[in-house]
């Protein structure tokens, strides 16, 4: 035991140039249960995603992004940011029972007037995101199936359960990795099998752990007053989410509209290796450092360590995506996918850029109202940024456009929260 201490305070020394403290400890032990729980999910789906490519070809692997965007669009509007106001407001073990469960009814109410409204405009619909109306089912119900898988996991980050958060991921990839074969096998090389895996998977995790909270928790109900105080703060994430959208899911939908059918599996390819394992380790590292930051009072120190980290790390973290994004592309098939060193790199940027850029974003936008207003002007700003970024660069440089536009994105975040920290990171907020 001393020694793996002595091993971890000679590491934080060397990185970071100061001693490892109490605070320090607690934060890097839930961030080793979540990270190796996340990162033995993300090897199972990780496998599964490379035979899915592999089996299906980019015609029917590119659909899977499709839905995938098409339902990221779709599922801000059942959340509607309720997933970071009970990690927020759920802290407190006093008023937990009724923010979860007014959260929860809240959800439950959005999701089926959002279902309801996009079957009945669904021409419309399908005419907007070029895709027919079974795409559009299958959206609806990814939507529905990850906000619930969401919206359960934000409520076990309130309740500190890190180790659980971190099971529901692997519990999730091996559930989505048995409904993905039975599926190839009864549907045979279809992106409905996928499709099906994903939604059984998030929907089956998300009843699973809810019904095991519910042994921790009591669910008095719908409460007006709970309602009221955690709308606000929602409703900036809510706006954050839609900008997210613009951020990491629209890339897909105007390859969809502006290339041929092949590209967007190509690009889905490219998306998987790099820029979704970035949104994956960076989902892991905020589970712990967003409920971290929200609780301190000192998060200048906390971006202090984050940027001094990132100067050091970036280089490897960089080169650690070209060898993922080269193994996943030779093993989904070189031939099918078109490997081209110039979009590894440029998709190791991107996802790179991504994985910091969220990370910084996390320390500041966990401060509270304020801060989620800022949250919103930033993505929003950056989503819009990037669309148009997209609209103008995909059909010049194709697949490789997608990539650009996000390296432009991210840089510019990071940039805006180098230049507003000062007025977030003041010691002693609280």
């Amino acid at each position: 035991m001393s020694v793996k201490i002595g091993l971890k305070n000679s590491i934080y020394h060397r990185l970071l140039g100061e001693v490892l403290g109490s605070g320090a400890q607690e934060f890097i032990k839930h961030l080793g249960l979540i990270g190796t729980s996340f990162a033995i999910a993300k090897v199972i789906s990780g496998l599964v995603n490379i035979a899915a490519g592999r089996l299906l070809g980019p015609l029917e692997y590119g659909k899977i992004n499709v839905m995938a965007s098409v339902g990221a669009a779709f599922a801000p509007f059942m959340l509607a940011g309720l997933h970071y106001s009970v990690v927020k407001y759920g802290v407190g073990k006093e008023e937990r029972p009724r923010v979860f469960s007014t959260a929860l009814t809240a959800f439950g109410a959005l999701t089926a007037l959002v279902c309801g409204l996009s079957l009945l405009f669904s021409g419309h619909l399908t005419m907007l995101f070029h895709i027919d109306v079974r795409m559009l089912f299958f959206s609806l119900a990814y939507a529905a199936a990850t906000a619930a898988f969401l919206l359960v996991s934000g409520m076990q980050q309130a309740l500190g359960y890190f180790s659980k958060r971190g099971l529901s991921e692997i519990g999730f990839s091996l559930l989505m990795a048995g409904v993905f074969i039975t599926g190839i096998t009864y549907f045979g090389r279809v992106y409905e099998a996928m499709a099906w895996a994903y939604i059984v998977a998030f929907g089956g995790m998300a009843i699973f752990w809810l019904n095991r909270t519910r042994r921790d928790v009591s669910f008095p109900g719908f409460s007006r007053t709970i309602f009221a105080r955690i709308s606000e703060y929602g409703f900036y994430n809510f706006g954050a989410s839609l900008g997210g959208v613009l951020l990491l899911n629209i890339q897909g939908l105007v390859i969809n509209a502006s290339l041929p059918a092949r590209e967007i599996g190509i690009y889905a390819a490219y998306y998987t290796a790099s820029i979704n394992i970035g949104g994956y380790m960076g989902h892991a590292l905020t589970t712990v450092l967003f409920a971290k930051s929200a609780a301190t009072a000192d998060r200048r120190r906390l971006w202090d360590l984050a940027v001094k980290s990132w100067r050091r790390l970036f280089p490897a973290v960089l080169a650690l995506f070209i060898l993922v994004e080269t193994a996943v592309l030779l093993l989904m098939g070189r031939h099918q996918y078109s490997l081209d060193w110039r979009l590894v790199l440029l998709f190791a940027a991107s996802g790179t850029l991504t994985l910091a850029g969220n990370s910084l974003a996390q320390i500041i936008l966990s401060e509270g109202i304020l801060a989620s207003r800022l949250g919103l002007y930033i993505t929003i700003g950056c989503g819009l940024y990037n669309f148009f970024s997209c609209l103008a660069l995909v059909p010049r440089f194709g697949v490789g456009g997608a990539a650009i536009s996000l390296i432009f994105t991210y840089s510019a975040m990071i940039a805006w929260l180098w230049v507003v920290k000062d007025s977030y990171l003041a010691r002693g907020e609280g």
